[in-house]
């Protein structure tokens, strides 16, 4: 049983593709249900029920993966401990995995979605001033998938969690295939000339409708904190293991 867990924008559509061809897996991604699959929000189960669900599976034959849960890291990840599931971070590098959450909350924005707006507003509005940053709308975005991004990163790193890099995994067939102890028999299409890439739900064209963000300014100055230091963007480079 294994959950490699993401706030999302880090190839987690490809991945979920890939595992979903193998047989006897049963995979979980975009949900907080594990029985119905549903999209998260909708009857999500508690992270507890979650993990349990995920060991009804296995003890039916299945090999239960999850990826991709949104469930805050600081709670579902001893639910995992306690089922006897292996649970870790699957990071991208920062800088790339901000820039996706940005096309998308961009494109949240530009379709005129008031609820998450006023999200982006609360979280972003107070604390770009208060560092020196003008609050324009493109900085408020970017705030808001820095602070998106980086806070489920901290949170599952201060619970311990080893971080498993995208980019390495879906480079390497033998990292892919230790991390979701796939069968050597089993043929995985993307590493033998077929490979996958799976568009998701972002939109770059959107983003490049707004004005540029202060990106290197709110990277250096906007902090995060989950329960130890504040961190910046290039905190979260050096700590997930991206730096030169």
């Amino acid at each position: 049983m294994i959950v490699t867990d993401s706030i999302g924008f880090a190839a987690t559509h490809t991945i979920t593709a890939i595992l979903s061809e193998v047989p006897g897996f049963r995979v979980s991604h975009g949900s907080q249900n594990f029985e119905t699959g549903g999209p998260i929000g909708v009857g999500s189960q508690t992270p507890e029920a979650f993990a349990a669900s995920m060991a009804q599976a296995a003890a039916e034959g299945a090999r239960p993966v999850a990826v991709h849960t949104n469930f805050d890291p600081r709670r579902f990840r001893p639910a995992c401990e306690t089922q006897g599931i292996r649970y870790s971070l699957l990071a991208r590098e920062p800088r790339a995995q901000i820039n996706s959450c940005y096309a998308w909350a961009s494109k949240k924005v530009l379709d005129g979605d008031d609820v998450s707006f006023l999200t982006m507003l609360k979280q972003s509005l107070p604390k770009l001033p208060a560092v020196g940053i003008r609050a324009s709308l493109p900085n408020i975005v970017y705030a808001y998938a820095v602070q998106h991004v980086c806070a489920f990163n901290l949170a599952a790193l201060e619970t311990g969690a080893d971080a498993v890099r995208m980019e390495e995994i879906l480079a390497d067939e033998a990292a892919f295939r230790q991390v979701f102890e796939v069968p050597d028999a089993v043929e995985l299409k993307h590493f033998s000339g077929d490979e996958m890439r799976i568009a998701s739900h972002r939109s770059q064209a959107e983003a490049q409708v707004m004005a540029e963000p202060e990106r290197e300014l709110i990277e250096a100055k906007l902090t995060v904190s989950v329960g130890g230091a504040p961190a910046t963007v290039g905190d979260m480079v050096q700590r997930l293991g991206y730096a030169a």
